[in-house]
């Protein structure tokens, strides 16, 4: 009861944003809807075995895609058996998972009552994306929670359980073949758990045996087998990702830094309407933020090594991976290339997964504090009295529907167009018989339109051919 309490309160909105959507005429637009036509590749003659092609392709010599199809092969089933609801369901299921999962990691780290104050933190998140960020499957926010679950394994891991190499692998196999924000991070998590794993191993306090590296090894060769296909006998795609040559400018470390601080270090990350503020383009902190912010990880360094020195890195874990996933947030910031848009917010958005995370660490820190005070009930009462109100206002809160981007008026408007222009497709489908494929030219639209994809979906759904003018 004390950690699926807290995991049920969190999870709820989500489920019912997800029940709501499937149960209406809610419709997947724009890019979201590729999710759900490419997800109905799936196992059928045009199997997708990469990701998304990917906007930075625009300034390289090569076309790039995201490194691989995980997220398609999650919606698969739920997109097959209903395209629009089903991608509103598959989505909500990945993250309700990925909440689980934290759940039951913390719950093995610091014990069951600190799942309530970890809780806290994932449902902060939650409320500031908005329910409707919660069920769209653009990868951006869809990977957040995802994201946050690989931070938690990491801690579990670094901390000498072997058990959460699995879950680790899994969740840092979906982020980093969705979208390319990710391998960067990913990899540095990879680097911190090793270490961990090493020293844990040395001082006799790693728990878990050889069996969760063996497993790990199997589901990590299966989630990244398509990708390895695709670079020996399809496009070659992880190659020219790795090597490929172009124009593209990088924000560099200065202006890495900047970004990745004006999002950590700023009052409104976890009220709204900040993450929806956020959007239009990535803020770059002031000067009083940066002092801020490297003064923090000054701190969190020097007091790493101090409690390593005296307590072992178990004691320090959650510490330690909040301040690399900070650091590799500022060279991933940095590496990450200028793209036509500028340095739009959505190739930063694993950033607020990132601030998450430290909140989690901060608040399982005060419960343990607590915890050292149980003479004084006080203490304890009022500690878990502030927790369950953090938890419960802004899961109440989420209920309603809540669109948290920078054109929540458009988005709404061009989901009810394309839902009644769907609904006269589906009509006129449904009456006539069209020989050979349809070729679907896009080229005449205004950039960002909500139109091709959803259309794409429904011709899918009345089984009618197509081609796409470009690469699909």
């Amino acid at each position: 009861m004390r950690v699926w309490a807290p995991v049920s309160v969190v999870c709820v909105p989500i489920v019912w944003a997800a029940v709501r959507a499937a149960a209406g005429s809610w419709v997947p637009i724009g890019d979201d809807a590729y999710f759900t036509a490419r997800s109905r590749d799936v196992l059928t003659a045009h199997h997708p075995l990469l990701g998304a092609w990917s906007s930075g392709s625009l300034d390289l010599e090569t076309p790039i895609n995201n490194l691989g199809p995980a997220q398609l092969d999650l919606l698969a089933p739920f997109t097959r058996f209903a395209p629009m609801g089903g991608t509103a369901v598959g989505v909500a299921l990945i993250n309700v998972v990925a909440i689980v999962v934290v759940a039951w990691l913390i719950a093995r780290i610091a014990g069951d009552h600190a799942v309530l104050p970890a809780m806290c933190a994932v449902g902060l998140l939650t409320w500031t994306m908005g329910s409707e960020m919660l069920i769209t499957p653009r990868q951006h926010q869809a990977m957040i929670l995802p994201y946050l679950c690989m931070l938690v394994a990491a801690w579990a891991v670094t901390a000498g359980g072997r058990w959460a190499i699995a879950p680790a692998v899994a969740a840092g196999s979906l982020v980093a073949q969705t979208h390319l924000s990710y391998p960067v991070l990913a990899a540095a998590m990879a680097m911190v758990m090793l270490v961990g794993q090493v020293v844990t191993t040395r001082e006799g306090t790693a728990v878990g045996g050889r069996r969760p590296f063996v497993v790990a090894g199997v589901l990590a060769s299966v989630l990244w087998v398509q990708s390895v296909v695709d670079q020996f006998a399809g496009h070659g795609n992880l190659g020219h990702v790795v090597f490929g040559s172009g124009d593209a400018g990088r924000a560099g470390l200065v202006r890495g830094a900047r970004i990745v601080a004006g999002t950590l270090v700023s009052p409104y990350t976890f009220l709204r309407p900040g993450y929806r503020e956020f959007d239009a383009a990535a803020p770059f902190a002031s000067v009083w933020q940066s002092i801020v912010f490297w003064l923090a990880v000054g701190f969190a360094i020097g007091w790493i090594t101090v409690a390593i020195k005296r307590r072992g890195l178990r004691h320090a874990a959650g510490s330690l991976v909040a301040t690399v996933a900070v650091l590799a947030g500022v060279l991933d910031a940095a590496l990450l290339p200028r793209t036509t848009f500028g340095y739009t917010i959505m190739n930063y958005r694993w950033l607020w997964a990132t601030a998450a995370f430290v909140l989690m660490v901060a608040f399982v820190a005060v419960v343990r504090w607590a915890g050292a005070h149980d003479r004084d009930r006080r203490v304890r009462t009022a500690v878990v009295g502030l927790a369950v109100t953090v938890l419960v206002v802004p899961a109440l809160a989420n209920l309603p529907r809540s669109v948290q981007n920078v054109g929540a008026d458009q988005y709404l408007a061009e989901q009810r167009n394309i839902t009644d222009a769907l609904a006269q497709v589906r009509g006129v489908l449904d009456d006539i018989a069209i020989d050979g494929p349809i070729v679907v030219d896009d080229s005449a639209m205004y950039f960002g339109h909500g139109y091709t994809y959803p259309l794409l979906a429904v011709m899918q759904e009345h089984r009618v051919d197509f081609r796409f003018d470009d690469a699909f």
